[in-house]
């Protein structure tokens, strides 16, 4: 019976063992909101600078609208002809603002834009974007943002 008590113990101790290495090591990190969003503004970015309009609007819900009247449609219409402009844009962008309140959140991001192989302070285009976002099924989307308009210039 003592002999059986010992492996019993030993048992437990090997499973909490176990238990506690993979709660510790093994299971996945929860994803805090704020890094799903910077993580959406750094896939938005690279998508912009790739000239990819079908990957950009994967983030926009389709309830978008800004206060320049620009709808998912629309915004849609203008990322396609973007996409067809010559060169590629360089983008450095900065987020200095990001709250979360539940399933929505709002950001500010420091934008600065520029044709491939034009960076300098004169060619550089200074945008600040304001957004908001939402949760739509699990995944971050954009749903109104403003003082992007001014880089339409850009892509034309």
């Amino acid at each position: 019976m003592r002999t059986a008590g010992r492996w019993i113990l030993i048992a437990l101790v090997a499973l909490g063992g176990l238990v506690y290495y993979y709660v510790a090591v093994v299971r996945p990190r929860s994803v805090t909101d704020e890094t799903q969003i910077l993580r959406l503004i750094a896939d938005v970015e690279r998508a912009v600078e790739q000239r990819r309009p079908s990957e950009i609007m994967r983030y926009i819900s389709q309830d978008y609208e800004d206060p320049s009247g620009n709808t998912y449609r629309a915004l849609q219409r203008l990322l396609i002809g973007a996409g067809r402009a010559q060169g590629t844009l360089e983008l450095s962008v900065q987020v200095p603002e990001l709250e979360v309140a539940g399933d929505t959140a709002t950001f500010a991001a420091e934008v600065d834009l520029a044709s491939a192989g034009q960076i300098s302070s004169e060619a550089m285009t200074h945008l600040t974007v304001t957004g908001q976002l939402r949760k739509e099924r699990g995944r971050w989307k954009v749903v109104s943002a403003t003082g992007w308009q001014g880089a339409e210039a850009a892509y034309y």
